[in-house]
This record gives structure tokens, C-alpha cells and sequence, in this order.
């Protein structure tokens, strides 16, 4: 399998009977998904993906990024940890914060690629040390899996510590997803099974005097309910478990499209598009992640977080789509 240029990017597609997809090698970045029905005919895309070089390097809205070795926000992109403050830059040009870890901008190499009947699976592998990154001194490697098969796509972010220190690190995904037929994510069915929700200022999570996040017991979202033109960017957490996974749904009432977004860890941020650049609440961004929110600088967090030497970590997470009824 080889990458070949799209619109500016370099890129992998892959084709299955019930999917066509892409993804760039720039952040092992999800472009796009389009579902294909059992009589071939293809749907639009629910991935909501970036569509050129221009919008790939803007990183406008971190479409589907692959969130390492931090996710969202790192206050003032500072964090203390073994003696020392580390310190880093905005992670892409024209950014004047620092958040969703560097691996997003990266390029990665394809790795190993495997199949079986209709399923697919892609790696694709970017080491830290071959770049480097001011403030973060550590060397890893970051594999990145994705697995097609029929209507669902699993994501495997596998990271080992090449170093000869322990490593602070989170993972997560930040994809944006819509359903056929839809201009605006307004009349979808949102559904976050969820006991609480992060309290935060400017998006960072509040400390409590006795060094717990605050948290509020959920009110919205918990039961399906219409997003409507509610605005949100917040963090779902303590997330209900269904038979070994978490799962967040997105429905479609008047098709019954259904799309599950589940992870086997973590929390759920929830960011409805009121700031992107284009096509604002056109799609919904469902964000997995292993994490909270400045998670390196919470209180007593760092140190469940690092990664020892020769070890690997892994967030698993994924999606799964049933068709609607077709117009």
C-alpha cells in the first residue's frame, strides 16, 4: 500500500464492500469515512475530516487529531515534573496556546498493514526523538492502528517509552462526525451516559481546596435529548459502563441513522463546532480521551500518568454506524 498525494496531502485510501476512507500521513490524521451499503451505493462521509493541505497545516479545530502526548489544553503550556518545569510552544502555526499534544502535526511512516477477508488493518509510526520537542525530552514511539470492518472503525493508540525515564503521557482522539442527510447537528439525538461533568474556567478544570476537580452531577445529555442550539465544550466524565465499554450516541430522528462512539477508558469531551473556520455546527466533535484537561498539572494526576521505560500503553477507542432508512 502507498501513499499518493491528495489535494496537497499525502495519503492513504483504503476500500472495503462496506467502506472507502482516508488518511493522512500528516498526524496519522482520519480524513474522512464513507459508508457503503449492501448494494454498494456510498454515503456521504460522517467523518467530518480536513480537506486540504491548508486546512491540514491550519489545524483549525484539530479535525480528527490524534491527541499525544497530551490531550487539550496544557495552562500556559508549562508543567512541573521531576525537579524541573518544562516548557513548550504553540504545537502549529498561527496557535498561541498549547493543547492536543504535538503527534497531530507529525509525519508518519506506514507500518504494517494486514487483511482478512473485508477487514483491514493500518499501522502507522512516528518516533519522538526523530523530531524532538522543546519542553518535552522524552522518546517515544507512537503507533497508530486503525481497523476497518464493515460499519465500525477501531483506533488503537499503542505508545512505548524508547527512553531511559519515565514519560508523561495521555492519548486521545478528536473526531468530528455527522450523519447523511444532515445540514447541522442541531435536530440529532446526543446521548453521554454520565454521572458527572467537569467544572472548569477558560476550559480548565477548577481544583477543589482539597485538591479533587470540582464536578457537577450531570444534567443533560445523560438520557438521548436534541442538541438544539446548545452550545457546548465541556468534559462528560465518571461515564457509564456498558458491558466493557463506554459509549456515546448520535442519532438521527428523522432517518434513524445511529453512529455509538465507545472507548474503554477515560472521559468524553463534547465540542459542538461553534468556532471552526467552516461549516460551524455542521458536524460534532465526540472526543475520547484517556484524560482530563491539563491533566499534567492537576494535583497528585502526573503520577498515574507516566510511562515507564520499555513499556507500552494503549487507548483503545472506535465508533460503529447503522444505516437509516434511505430517501
Amino acid at each position: 500500500m502507498l501513499a499518493k498525494t491528495i489535494q496537497g496531502m499525502e495519503t492513504i485510501e483504503v476500500t472495503g464492500p462496506r467502506y472507502r476512507a482516508r488518511i493522512a500521513l500528516q498526524g496519522a490524521t482520519l480524513l474522512d469515512w464513507w459508508p457503503r451499503s449492501v448494494d454498494g451505493l456510498e454515503d456521504e462521509s460522517l467523518v467530518d475530516g480536513y480537506r486540504d493541505l491548508h486546512e491540514l497545516k491550519s489545524q483549525n479545530g484539530v479535525r480528527n487529531g490524534i491527541l499525544a502526548p497530551f490531550t487539550n489544553r496544557l495552562t500556559g503550556g508549562r508543567f512541573d515534573y521531576d525537579g524541573r518545569v518544562h516548557e513548550l510552544s504553540p504545537i502549529a502555526e498561527g496557535e498561541d496556546e498549547v493543547y492536543h499534544g504535538f503527534a497531530r502535526v507529525r509525519l508518519f511512516a506506514l507500518g504494517q498493514v494486514d487483511s482478512d477477508g473485508d477487514n483491514l488493518r493500518i499501522e502507522l509510526i512516528h518516533k519522538t526523538a526523530d523530531v524532538g520537542a522543546t519542553g518535552y525530552p522524552y522518546d517515544l514511539r507512537i503507533s497508530v492502528v486503525y481497523m476497518f470492518s464493515a460499519h465500525e472503525v477501531e483506533l488503537q493508540i499503542a505508545t512505548t517509552n524508547l527512553g531511559k525515564q519515565r514519560a508523561p503521557y495521555a492519548a486521545g482522539w478528536h473526531p468530528y462526525f455527522r450523519l447523511p442527510g444532515t445540514t447541522a447537528i442541531d435536530d440529532l439525538i446526543l446521548q453521554v451516559p454520565s454521572r458527572s461533568v467537569v467544572e472548569t474556567v477558560d476550559l480548565i478544570p477548577k481544583v477543589a481546596s482539597n485538591g479533587e476537580v470540582k464536578l457537577r452531577d450531570v444534567d443533560t445529555f445523560n438520557e438521548p435529548e436534541r442538541i438544539g442550539d446548545r452550545v457546548l465544550d465541556c468534559c462528560f466524565t465518571n461515564l457509564v459502563n456498558e458491558r466493557g465499554t463506554l459509549r456515546t450516541i448520535l442519532i438521527d430522528p428523522g432517518s434513524g441513522a445511529k453512529l455509538s462512539v465507545w472507548q474503554e477508558r477515560g472521559h468524553m469531551h463534547v465540542f459542538t463546532g461553534d468556532t471552526l473556520a467552516r461549516d460551524r455546527r455542521r458536524s460534532i466533535a465526540l472526543e475520547p480521551v484517556e484524560d482530563l484537561t491539563n491533566a499534567f498539572n492537576l494535583p497528585g494526576r502526573i503520577e498515574h500518568l507516566l510511562l515507564d521505560p520499555g513499556i507500552t500503553r494503549t487507548f483503545r477507542c472506535g465508533f460503529t454506524y447503522e444505516e437509516g432508512e434511505r430517501s
